[in-house]
């Protein structure tokens, strides 16, 4: 063999070596793309089901607090219905009274004090059997005002007392206490008429929200 043919040999070595490179390098190539995708898709795959279960999670989570604000908002609504048409008759009922004991003051007899007393117990019962569908702040005044109007059912008892002792005895009792008795009615009644438009007001507010 001479020198040519060894060339020939050596090239045609090279070549085969060089063309299986290539081709090795080809498949590395291919493999490699094929691997990075595979891991890309499992990865893209675990991602999106990540992503599904916190978007379920809180979609659950949204549903649940929308069907909250519904059921607070219905009972919010019942529960403003029900103290509308509350405060509305025991504004009726505190104005009965009122005009009861005015009709007192205006003419203290006997006569009328069991009718007032009764219209009292009626009012503090209608107060008390809705303690929950009044405001704590209400409830107060309410309290407040038939404590006047009990104590303005004593004044007059009183009155009409002094009056028919000073009739049966034939004397008369001190104008002076007289008087001081009349005085202090009028100012339980001040404080009344006071409390009634106090009352109105806060009524007036609260059914408008």
């Amino acid at each position: 063999m001479d020198f040519n043919e060894y060339l020939k040999l050596f090239g045609a070595t090279l070549t085969a070596v060089g063309g299986a490179s290539v081709v090795i390098l080809a498949l590395s190539k291919w493999f490699g793309d094929f691997l990075s995708k595979r891991m890309l898709d499992k990865y893209n795959n675990k991602h999106s089901k990540d992503l599904e279960g916190i978007k379920s999670k809180y979609q659950a989570e949204l549903e649940k607090t929308k069907a909250d604000l519904e059921k607070a908002k219905s009972q919010f609504l019942r529960y403003s219905e029900k103290q509308f048409d509350l405060y509305n008759d025991l504004w009726k009922i505190l104005l009965y009274t009122k005009n009861q004991a005015d009709e007192l003051w205006e003419s203290a007899i006997p006569e009328k004090i069991p009718s007032f007393s009764e219209q009292i117990r009626l009012t503090r019962k209608a107060i008390n059997d809705n303690l929950l569908l009044i405001e704590a702040e209400h409830y107060e005044k309410l309290i407040d005002l038939i404590n006047q109007f009990e104590q303005f059912q004593f004044g007059k008892i009183k009155l009409i007392d002094i009056r028919q002792q000073s009739m049966e005895l034939e004397q008369n009792i001190s104008l002076e206490q007289t008087q001081n008795t009349i005085r202090q009615n009028r100012r339980t009644k001040d404080k009344y008429d006071n409390f009634i438009l106090e009352i109105g007001q806060s009524f007036r507010d609260q059914i408008k929200g």
